[in-house]
């Protein structure tokens, strides 16, 4: 049995290198870029108006107006000392002017404007390349891809990027006693919740690619679907099938069909059978656990770090994060603990409360939960009031966020 720090590093070290494709601009939210993108153009590409105002030369407190500039027009106009434009926000700075008077620092009297301040010389002008500089890197590579980035993007003259692929994902779920959610359970039957559990963890986080089946605990039905996705899938989750049990077939099945397990074990709770391997070129393996908070803490801390790194996200691992504890925990010393919480951010800081829970079975308890709380394996638990270090849910509060 390896520590979570242990295995870890094995599954980052067997991410596989991401490859590329070109993607038009208006699909690449939530990519990641595979080249730095470059202005072709300087920004802004003209002198132009901050504000809505007066464009003058020189600091005269009298000026015949000669017209108006507005956004996307040409200027034809030269100001000289004594006449001045009226000019909107935008628009191109006309030859002579020096400076752009604000509309609430003026006055206009007929065709006479009368300046009450006068500002310094280049005020309320944005001067060309005052920004970027034709050639200038906008984006660099490893660049996560958000609204405002792509605006970057657009604004540098892309109409394409390259950018990193996202893995494919197969996703199987085993067991006889497993039945779809739309069916009443007879005795000694249970609903699939991990298969929709894991298909909406991935697409929070932006894997959309995936192929979900669900198989029984039958050996030659197991190493068919696993060999199909296999040849088809780059990442593959099992859940279910991968502990010591005489039904968990799922181990043998990988090692007959080439894949090499690296580990077996982890000292964890929950999640201890977690089972990882590589094989056929650069295919990962998962081994899930079949309990649904241990499939959740493992997609959490193990699966999501693989793909970010195999989609070219620069950040790819959890952040830690400390908050105060509500109330105290009991454990046993041995295992890292991966405990339920609900972390709280507030202006005298973060604090954490646990619901309850019953197991790793227990989904319900995981209602509000949006973190783990990792108590370390010689902890034998905490106190109410004491510090505890946490990782947050991928799907609340900054764990998408773009770096």
């Amino acid at each position: 049995m390896i520590t979570v720090t242990e295995a870890l590093e094995i599954v980052l070290e067997n991410a596989g290198s991401p490859s590329t494709e070109e993607i038009p601009i208006r699909e690449a939210a939530g990519r990641v870029l595979a080249e730095d993108v470059k202005s072709d153009i300087d920004m802004p590409p003209f002198d132009r108006s901050a504000m809505d105002g007066f464009a003058v030369a020189g600091e005269g407190r009298e000026h015949l107006l000669m017209g108006e500039i507005t956004a996307g027009n040409l200027p034809r106009i030269t100001v000289t000392p004594g006449r001045a434009c009226a000019i909107m926000t935008g628009a191109p700075v006309p030859r002579g002017a020096d400076r752009v008077i604000m509309v609430e620092h003026a006055t206009v009297e007929g065709d006479r404007l009368h300046i009450g301040k006068i500002p310094p010389e280049g005020a309320n002008i944005c001067f060309r390349g005052e920004d970027v500089k034709t050639g200038q890197t906008v984006l660099p590579r490893k660049t996560g891809l958000s609204g405002n980035r792509i605006g970057i993007a657009a604004m540098a003259g892309k109409n394409t990027l390259s950018v990193f692929s996202k893995s494919v994902v197969g996703l199987i779920t085993t067991g006889n006693e497993i039945i779809p959610s739309h069916r009443v359970p007879a005795p000694g039957e249970v609903r699939n919740t991990n298969l929709p559990m894991m298909e909406a963890v991935l697409r929070l986080n932006g894997f959309t690619d995936t192929r979900s089946t669900h198989c029984e605990d039958d050996p030659s039905s197991l190493e068919e679907t696993l060999g199909t996705m296999l040849e088809t899938c780059d990442v593959i989750l099992t859940a279910g099938g991968v502990s010591m049990g005489t039904r968990d077939h799922v181990p043998g099945v990988l090692r007959s069909l080439g894949v090499e397990l690296l580990f077996r074990e982890v000292a964890q709770k929950p999640g201890k059978p977690l089972t990882f391997g590589v094989g056929h070129g650069d295919r990962v393996i998962f081994g899930l656990p079949g309990n649904p908070v241990s499939v959740m803490v493992s997609l959490e801390e193990y699966v999501l770090p693989l793909l970010r790194k195999r989609s070219g996200f620069r950040e790819y691992t959890k952040r830690d994060f400390t908050g105060n504890l509500l109330s105290g925990f009991r454990k046993k010393p041995g295992r890292l603990g991966y405990i339920r919480a609900v972390a709280n951010f507030g202006n005298s800081g973060c604090t954490i409360e646990l619901p309850p829970s019953s197991g790793s079975g227990d989904l319900m308890s995981t209602f509000r939960v949006n973190a783990l709380v990792l108590a370390p394996g010689e902890s034998t638990g905490a106190e109410a009031g004491e510090s505890a270090r946490f990782h947050l849910m991928s799907a609340f509060a900054g764990e998408m966020a773009f770096i």
